[in-house]
């Protein structure tokens, strides 16, 4: 375990990973995930249409 990652606190970079299947989190993330999704309707689709949002900015941005 890397010094200063406390696995037993989420992150928001590792809650983000776990809505979006990823596997670089922790129980304590996917244990925030699970109570988002109880509040928000589907944060998957929320945070996949977040990222599909940020490629294409940085897409225009980098003029590609």
């Amino acid at each position: 375990m890397p010094s200063g990652i406390d696995p037993t606190r989420p992150s928001s970079s590792r809650v983000y990973d776990a809505i979006l299947g990823g596997k670089d989190n922790y129980s304590a993330d996917r244990g925030l995930r699970d109570a988002l999704a109880e509040v928000t309707p589907e944060p998957g689709a929320l945070a996949k249409d977040n990222r599909a949002f940020l490629q294409r900015v940085t897409r225009y941005l980098a003029g590609t």
